[in-house]
């Protein structure tokens, strides 16, 4: 008996210490939690941490926007554009002029007497093309200033188109158009100083006075299949009806 409780009371004893022990480690938590939250109250206020993105241009973007970097070209600018819309604007009119002969021709049984009733009906009509304007004296585009040169017997007709810029040059169409290679709508050109030509010159003058003969290809300057068979057809009309 005196072996047995011996153990209890040894066993008692170990129990009793080791809840002491748990005792004290929750009590050591507890003072470490407070002692924490009561640093925490007395001391100031800190403001809340923030992630701020800040973005750098690097050094290609800054010389992009800089003034005086590299400026990126508008392609839609220069003499050879500029040179192929007035090519456009001048076959333009000389086909809306086409036209307008054809029309009065066929109201009339005869062709027009002058160049201004072909102005007057072109007018009526509607057929100058977008861009271009026309008054009492003068028919002009943004880039250029064109010049009519009617002839009833034999019929025939020319467009010269002046370019308002120092840069440009002059640019001749007659009609009906001269035969020209396959393919190709001819017409002339000479520079901005050179004189006006006489009016309806030949070949052969106007080359004499400086005039250059030129071929006009879809694949250089800007024509379409549409533009290039219109011409021709009316070329051929005009011409059959002298």
């Amino acid at each position: 008996m005196n072996r047995t409780e011996s153990k209890l009371g040894l066993f008692s004893t170990i129990k009793q210490s080791v809840v002491r022990t748990q005792n004290a480690g929750l009590l050591v938590v507890v003072c470490v939690v407070g002692i924490y939250g009561f640093v925490r109250i007395l001391m100031p206020q800190s403001e809340t941490a923030q992630v701020r993105f800040v973005e750098t241009r690097g050094l290609e973007s800054e010389k992009e926007s800089s003034p005086t970097g590299p400026q990126t070209e508008d392609p839609f600018s220069g003499l050879e554009y500029d040179s192929a819309v007035r090519l456009r604007e001048t076959s333009a009119l000389g086909m809306a002029i086409s036209l307008s002969v054809l029309s009065l021709n066929a109201q009339n049984g005869r062709l027009p007497e002058n160049v201004d009733r072909i102005i007057r009906h072109v007018n009526a009509a509607r057929l100058l093309p977008p861009g271009i304007q026309s008054n009492s004296a003068t028919i002009t585009s943004e880039r250029s200033r064109f010049h009519i040169v009617y002839r009833r017997e034999p019929f025939s007709f020319e467009v010269l188109a002046v370019p308002k810029s120092d840069l440009g040059s002059q640019l001749l169409f007659r009609f009906p158009l001269p035969q020209s290679e396959p393919n190709t709508v001819l017409y002339f050109e000479a520079l901005r100083d050179r004189p006006v030509p006489a009016a309806l010159s030949t070949v052969e003058q106007l080359s004499a006075s400086g005039w250059r003969i030129r071929h006009w290809r879809g694949d250089v300057s800007s024509i379409t299949s549409a533009t290039y068979d219109s011409l021709k057809e009316q070329s051929d009309y005009l011409r059959n009806t002298r």
